[in-house]
């Protein structure tokens, strides 16, 4: 199974070509993904339904992060998720929001996501670094957890502006799949959230750091 949410859009090109169908094809499956959120490839009503059947018949899916919990400050700017992936593992999410004071600045809410269940580091003062290390997340599931939050924030007329890799476990010891999910949301024809409103916490992997400063982003 494949899940549509770890194809970059170059992919899922080459993907609606192969079965014969016009490259805009692509764009009509990336932008409901990104701003409708179907549960499944049948709520693509974009796609005709025999394409649609085929994404089906070929094992391509759409992956989905569960909400079982939920946590709320008092003043209400800060919720915390736990969410189930599409297997069924468990990671936390937490939803910051900002609102401007009479000094000035504008509204942001930033998502801070997981990229591991536990975390290898073992830092003494981390709650996640007592859990010991479970298993690295991959792509589509880093970009699940931002969906969630974008599908509920746009129920409030809200949007995501901000991303911070700084949830449960080490980013840069789960590298490919962090870019890979930074390259997903940050694709103008993806979630297409500026690059530079993404922050990517470490503690301090330096060969990670290196790779990272080689990379094309800004």
């Amino acid at each position: 199974m494949t899940d549509l949410y770890r194809l970059l859009p170059e992919e899922m090109e080459k993907i609606v070509m192969d079965m014969g169908q016009p490259r805009y094809r692509a764009d009509q499956i990336l932008y409901p993904l990104y701003y409708k959120f179907p549960k499944n490839i049948s709520e693509i009503k974009q796609l005709p339904t025999t394409m649609r059947d085929e994404l089906i018949a070929a094992g391509y899916t759409i992956g989905s992060a569960t909400e079982t919990h939920r946590v709320v400050s008092d003043d209400g700017d800060t919720t915390k998720l736990l969410l189930n992936l599409t297997d069924g593992t468990p990671v936390e999410t937490v939803l910051i929001q900002y609102e401007p004071t009479k000094i000035g600045g504008h509204p942001r809410s930033t998502i801070c996501v997981s990229t591991q269940v536990g975390c290898a580091m073992g830092c003494i003062f981390c709650a996640t670094g007592q859990m010991g290390f479970e298993r690295n997340l991959k792509a589509e599931e880093i970009v699940a957890q931002v969906i969630h939050f974008a599908n509920l924030l746009g129920q409030r007329g809200q949007h995501v502006t901000n991303l911070v890799f700084m949830g449960m476990g080490e980013p840069l010891a789960n590298y490919d799949e962090t870019i890979r999910a930074v390259r997903l949301l940050t694709h103008p024809r993806g979630f297409g959230i500026g690059q530079r409103n993404i922050t990517i916490s470490t503690i301090g992997i330096i060969s990670g750091i290196d790779k990272l400063a080689e990379e094309d982003l800004q």
